[in-house]
């Protein structure tokens, strides 16, 4: 079993931060990822989804992933050529079998059909199997409420956080998304680990050379721990204890034993594991409004709830309550505009990937004030 290179601990750069518009940013990845032979559109979708993730301030899901999947596509773990297809369907229920292509077409292919199937009717279910890690869930569940609908997403991981009372790896960090539409602004939408943080800011911390708050991992021995690499060779905690390790047993037996028929050790490491596919499974439930009081009826609701939210007086030290997703969705409009800003080290692997798997792009920057 060896580790990606993207996995092992770096230092803290002390080159200056570079500064990269979106549209550079997102060619750049796409480039990489379809020199390392994934399909072209597939590669724009990926791409769209990292420097998404980027601009939010998501950046343990963000770009530093590019060079994971292009690993692991040069590597033959992935299938870049990959659709998925129909294994079953019925009036409002699909099954898809994703064929072991990248995460992000198989949740693209089942959000889509999970849409389709509400559009027709009040309720989507779509289950996709044999996957990989597709990135932050509200990047799909989005999608859905942008067209007027609720949805609700979740994914299997590896196994990399303990359950509550445990000390060793047992499940994953089994993650779970909610959208909610709205009639004068970006959806409502909670995108979470079930584990105490996303273990890709640890791997992010790790790489960068820092130390990890207490409280989110601990070592191989099940003691609490600080330091990153210690903490991805023994496991994250799960949020508030029995809560979220019992969230996470749900996803796992729905999202993987309901849909994907492996949960738990059954679904490969991305980081660890180089002998076979990972088998992840992402369950899509979309609802349409029109099925119940009407979309008319929930929008307004939406929008009395959402200003009775930020009516509310803030505690002190914020300025306002703001709605989930609402601070993502801010500092993305400002990326828009801006670009985002990439550390030193990040921004010299995209250039350094790039010429690893051939890919023609030189990725631009400025240096950031």
């Amino acid at each position: 079993m060896t580790k990606s290179s993207a996995y092992m601990r770096g230092t803290a750069a002390t080159a200056p931060p570079q500064r990269v518009p979106l549209d550079e940013l997102r060619a750049h990845c796409s480039a990489v990822l379809r020199g390392a032979g994934l399909a072209h559109a597939a590669a724009d979708l990926v791409a769209d989804s990292l420097t998404d993730a980027e601009a939010r301030g998501i950046s343990s899901h963000g770009v530093t992933r590019t060079r994971i999947y292009a690993e692991r596509l040069q590597a033959g773990m992935i299938d870049g050529a990959a659709t998925p297809v129909v294994v079953r369907e019925d009036t409002a229920g699909v099954h898809l079998d994703a064929g072991n292509a990248i995460g992000h077409v198989g949740a693209s292919a089942g959000i889509d059909l999970a849409i389709e199937k509400a559009e027709s009717g009040s309720v989507g279910a779509v289950g996709v199997a044999n996957s990989n890690h597709c990135g932050t869930l509200a990047y799909f569940t989005r999608r859905a409420a942008r067209a007027g609908l609720v949805a609700i997403a979740m994914s299997t991981a590896p196994t990399t956080m303990v359950y509550f009372g445990g000390k060793s790896r047992a499940v994953g960090t089994n993650p779970l998304s909610i959208a909610v539409p709205r009639r004068d602004g970006p959806p409502i939408t909670v995108d979470m680990a079930t584990s105490a943080t996303a273990r890709g800011k640890i791997i992010l911390a790790n790489q960068l050379g820092q130390d990890i708050p207490e409280g989110w991992a601990v070592d191989v021995d099940g003691r609490p721990t600080t330091d990153a690499a210690a903490a991805l060779e023994g496991s994250v905690m799960p949020f508030g204890g029995p809560k979220g390790s019992g969230l996470a047993m749900m996803v796992d037996l729905l999202a993987g034993a309901l849909v994907a028929g492996v949960s738990g050790e059954g679904i490969g490491d991305m980081y660890e594991d180089w002998t076979r596919p990972q088998r992840v499974g992402h369950l899509f439930i979309t609802l349409n409004p029109d099925g119940w009081l009407g979309r008319s009826s929930l929008l307004a609701h939406v929008e009395d709830f959402a200003g009775r939210i930020h009516d509310l007086p803030p505690a002190e030290g914020f300025d306002q309550v703001l709605l989930p997703g609402e601070m993502e969705e801010r500092a993305y409009e400002r990326a828009r505009t801006d670009g985002v800003t990439l550390s030193a080290a990040v921004f010299a692997d995209l250039q350094n990937i790039a010429d690893e798997v051939g890919a023609q792009h030189q990725v631009v920057g400025t240096t950031a004030d």
